[in-house]
């Protein structure tokens, strides 16, 4: 509602310099004050009524922090490191993810929170490449059903081997000795010469009972099928009411995680044999060239979770003008100290078992799930409290994995809500505004549903051959598509963002002005300048970056090579690892066909490039005639000194509704006399 006019006793006529008497009076639907710097100063009111926002914006870094960090950081990222140059592979990744990581994750948060729009909708501004959009949501969603599945052994091992780690490590149990294969007590001399370890029969024998191969998929595990089910669950109660559930979930998923890794840290650096250990990891080792260049790019990819949509999900619950680039700065730098916490924890360990067993620091280390699953449930016994710290080491990789899951799938779930019409949304129960709003509740039914469908889909990964089904889809889901979306993003951004318009300017300039809007009142203009250029030139080098990615790919013959352990999947599976990189870069050219006839039919073929039905969600945040002008002008009226509706005197603050002087700052449409000119 339009703020009232002052009364004629309440603006005393004041001697001032004569100004035109006609002016342009805006009225506007919503008021807009500039926002305090600080995320709470204004007591996180809600801003998008319909849409809802973050109770508080320290809800959106937690959440976007916890997406960022997943288990890989305790469980691979050791490993790569030691394997990839050791400390001259740390001071490299964190140039590049200042120089790469840092530039997209910027990005999709931006665009997330100037639309207010999930990956889908927020790629509206280049239908060219809103396919873009599509395939972020369909591989989120094709990792976020076999995520799970890997979640419930987590479960698995959090409620029954923590408690119980003498059956895990012996010998004398049913289903050792299985195959003619030796079993070894927490003996990996003996292991590494002819046996197996009785942690890792435990894995394979008891808790998956793995069948000979993927051709043999054999029955649902019931344990595991239970624990599926209550990691859904979880994910439901978890995003039950959107933005306002999963910002309270993000303080467990991201601040609990971040004490046990201190606490495992500490406990890690002060045994016996973890300064080996720690150097094994910094130390310099010769690496392959052809292959550390595509190797460091998908250690920046993968670990910073980019190019699947989730940052732009987390961010389009944002207020317009918070400070989005603060967030993206502290996400990057957050994620890179709990990168080196965890690989000096992982790699303290390795010190501890070595010197435990006496053997070579390479010879006891593992990655993946290995090491979660086999290398630590060994190390755990010869703990002092060894069950306690087990509890703690498992309930730490299931908060980080759960951390991230939530997000993959509201990144699914908020996507789909966005595409229903506002007309169809305002004919379903619930209030307007509130907790209850139709659109929390339109969330909340379509998360109820979309889980129990996941669920149905997740459950052939706790079936017998579960493990060899989720090693194929993992290792196709995300070998080449966040690489070729980051890549599309980029240009979409730099060459084809809003190709016409009023002021005839380049793609990027005109994304760069619209991001200064966005940000005109949270950034100090210095800091704001420096790093939005730096942003600005790396979204113009970074499609060269990707682009020499997947030509290594193709040329040194990185495509995944499918083994677990030393079983050999057959042709067919790799067809439908093929299948699985298909489904979500289909959607590119599918959705620009599609948008271009659609553009065709409506005889406005320049909205392929130039949509005009696209820009900030709410009225008040648009600025410019021709995309849903958020102000209506009022016929133009003579008005004397002293009056209501004469121009203010320089230097007070302008507020909505009041007479705006033609020329002043303030976002102006096209009036009829410019018209006339």
């Amino acid at each position: 509602m339009a703020s009232q006019v002052p009364s004629e006793t309440s603006t005393p006529a004041v001697p001032v310099q004569t100004f035109q008497p006609q002016v342009v009076v805006m009225t506007t639907g919503n008021t807009e004050t500039a926002p305090s710097c600080c995320c709470c100063d204004d007591g996180c009111k809600e801003e998008n009524e319909e849409r809802g926002n973050w109770s508080c914006n320290f809800e959106s870094i937690l959440a976007s922090i916890s997406y960022a960090v997943g288990p890989g950081y305790l469980w691979a990222m050791p490993y790569f490191i030691s394997r990839n140059g050791g400390g001259v592979f740390l001071w490299v990744y964190m140039v590049m993810q200042i120089f790469i990581g840092f530039p997209i994750v910027y990005l999709e948060m931006a665009l997330g929170q100037y639309t207010s729009q999930a990956p889908i909708r927020a790629w509206g501004g280049v239908p060219i490449l809103q396919g873009v959009g599509f395939g972020m949501v369909v591989m989120s969603a094709i990792l976020s059903i076999y995520y799970n599945g890997l979640v419930a052994q987590m479960l698995y091992y959090l409620f029954y081997v923590s408690g119980d780690l003498s059956r895990a490590t012996s010998c004398n149990n049913p289903w050792n000795n299985l195959n003619n294969a030796s079993c070894s007590e927490c003996n990996l001399t003996v292991c590494n010469a002819r046996g197996i370890p009785s942690t890792e029969q435990y894995l394979n024998n008891h808790v998956l009972r793995l069948s000979s191969g993927i051709d043999d998929m054999g029955a649902v595990r019931g344990p595991l099928a239970g624990f599926l089910f209550l990691a859904w669950l979880l994910v439901v109660v978890a995003l039950s009411f959107g933005a306002k559930s999963l910002g309270k979930v993000a303080y467990v998923t991201t601040l609990v995680p971040l004490f046990l890794i201190l606490a495992l840290f500490i406990r890690a650096v002060t045994l016996p044999g973890a300064d080996v250990g720690i150097e094994f990891l910094l130390a310099p080792v010769f690496v392959n060239a052809n292959r550390y260049y595509p190797m460091l790019i998908n250690a920046i990819v993968f670990r910073l979770t980019l190019g699947f949509g989730g940052y732009t999900t987390l961010a389009s619950n944002n207020r317009f003008h918070n400070n989005v680039l603060r967030d993206a700065i502290l996400v990057v730098f957050i994620d890179f100290v709990v990168m080196l916490f965890c690989a000096l924890t992982a790699s303290a360990f390795w010190g501890y078992l070595a010197h435990t067993t006496n053997l070579p620091v390479h010879t006891v280390i593992g990655s993946g799930t290995y090491f979660a699953f086999v290398t630590m449930v060994t190390l755990f016994p010869l703990l002092p409290a060894g069950s306690v710290w087990a509890g703690l080491f498992f309930f730490t990789v299931f908060l980080l994995a759960f951390g991230s899951q939530i997000v993959l799938v509201d990144t699914v779930v908020t996507s789909l809500s966005d595409l229903i019409p506002k007309s169809l949304l305002k004919k379903l129960p619930g209030k307007e505004t509130g907790l209850l709003r139709k659109r929390t509740v339109l969330h909340g039914v379509m998360t109820l549903v979309i889980c129990f469908l996941f669920f149905l889909l997740g459950l052939p990964y706790v079936t017998q051959g579960g493990n060899y089904l989720l090693t194929v889809v993992d290792s196709y889901n995300s070998i080449i598509q966040p690489h070729i979306f980051i890549l599309l993003e980029c240009v979409g951004i730099t060459y084809l963002y809003c190709l016409k318009c009023d002021r005839c300017c380049p793609a990027l300039n005109r994304w760069m002005s619209d991001l200064g809007h966005m940000l005109q009142h949270v950034c100090c203009f210095c800091c704001a300048t420096i790093v939005n250029a730096m942003a600005a030139a790396a979204w113009l080098y970074i499609p060269l970056v990707m682009l020499v990615y997947l030509i290594f790919v193709g040329v040194e013959g990185l495509w995944p090579y499918l083994a677990y352990g030393s079983y050999a999947f057959p042709s067919w599976a790799y067809t439908l690892g093929n299948l699985v990189v298909s489904v979500s870069l289909i959607m590119i050219p599918l959705v620009t066909i599609i948008n271009i006839i659609i553009a065709l039919i409506r005889d406005k073929p320049g909205s392929i490039f130039n949509p005009l039905e696209w820009g900030p969600y709410l009225n008040k945040h648009r600025r410019e005639e021709g995309r849903q002008p958020y102000q209506t002008w009022q016929p133009y009226q003579q008005v004397q000194q002293g009056q209501p509706g004469y121009p203010m005197q320089p230097g007070h603050p302008m507020q909505p509704g009041q007479p705006v002087q033609p020329r002043q700052p303030w976002p102006q449409g096209q009036s009829e006399e410019d018209t006339k000119l």
